[in-house]
């Protein structure tokens, strides 16, 4: 948990301004958006202006968040008073809405990665929760104990529970602590369907991305004995399985999830000799401290980098930093 007096301090900035932009990181994921929509309610709650905003647009699969439809479409014309970065660890996580972080008069940060850059002129961080909306609850819990009312309902419990459920993989990666716990239980009496939004962000996928799955499972290599692991996505199997990778998250899973594997690999051929890349590791290994070699970040087991170059050389360098790791 925080210490209230800086939930207190991050709440302070809230009082003059009258609009408000939040920012969500590129190839957005649950925990950006449902902790940035959640925000944005309890703002207009407050007679606030609150905008969202996101480079890129609502993967399919999340399309069912409560009130995502707002996305990218401000109510707000102009500079911001306040713009605040939700679940982002720098500034490089977002650059077409970054015009209006850039332009607010004064920025925060509210996010969960141990590699936040401290970017903004104020910023929120707990690297020991599992995802950003357990922070965004204990902010709505003290901004409630201000205004002496409950800002939570039924579409904010369902877009943190939401965002709780994918950051912590349903509750089965080593970052959910009994705090999740604690915060997801009470966030079911207000209406949160725990099945659905389970099945919904773990369990549901549409045959295309089936069908991409497949194909990445059968572009897996093995290394080291089988601790490494790298699957890859070409842009061939976006294009013949009409997929993007957005399609992508969570496929990593079924590699790390593999016996002996130690780290793990996913590679998505996003642009002309350009990668996006996702790392999963098994305890004590640390996907950030890959992550961090080639200016990526992350969790202790979960990170993210990108990569311009030939492929061959690509799988050289990450290969190079997992056995450093190892």
């Amino acid at each position: 948990m925080i210490e209230k007096s800086k939930i207190t301090k991050f709440l302070s900035y809230f009082g003059a301004a009258k609009s408000v932009a939040l920012i969500c990181h590129m190839n957005p994921d649950g925990d950006t958006l449902g902790s940035a929509l959640s925000l944005r309610l309890a703002l207009i709650d407050i007679n606030k202006t609150a905008d969202v905003f996101c480079d890129d647009e609502t993967p399919e699969r999340l399309k069912f968040l409560p009130t995502v439809d707002v996305v990218n479409n401000p109510a707000h014309i102009g500079k911001y008073d306040l713009a605040i970065a939700v679940d982002c660890s720098d500034a490089d996580r977002f650059t077409v809405s970054g015009k209006y972080y850039k332009g607010a008069k004064t920025t925060l940060t509210v996010d969960h990665h141990k590699t936040n850059r401290n970017f903004s002129d104020y910023t929120l961080c707990n690297p020991s929760a599992s995802a950003t909306a357990e922070i965004v609850f204990e902010i709505l819990r003290v901004l409630g104990e201000e205004y002496k009312k409950d800002f939570i309902n039924k579409d904010i419990a369902t877009l943190l529970f939401s965002a709780i459920v994918g950051d912590s993989g349903g509750f089965s990666f080593d970052n959910t602590s009994s705090e999740t716990f604690n915060i997801a239980s009470e966030l079911l009496p207000y209406g949160a369907d725990n099945h659905d939004i389970v099945y919904k962000m773990i369990k549901r996928q549409a045959e295309n991305r089936y069908k991409l799955k497949a194909r990445a499972m059968n572009n897996t290599s093995f290394y080291d004995d089988g601790k490494i692991g790298i699957m890859t996505f070409y842009k061939k199997d976006f294009i013949e399985t009409d997929t993007n990778a957005n399609n992508t998250e969570g496929i990593i899973n079924e590699l790390i999830d593999v016996d002996g594997v130690k780290i793990a690999f996913a590679i998505s051929e996003v642009g002309e000799k350009y990668y996006k890349i996702s790392i999963r590791t098994k305890a004590p290994i640390d996907a950030s401290r890959i992550a961090n070699v080639f200016g990526g970040g992350g969790h202790n087991r979960a990170a993210g980098l990108r990569l311009s170059g030939f492929y061959e050389d690509v799988i050289d360098k990450i290969l190079k930093s997992a056995r450093d790791e190892l």
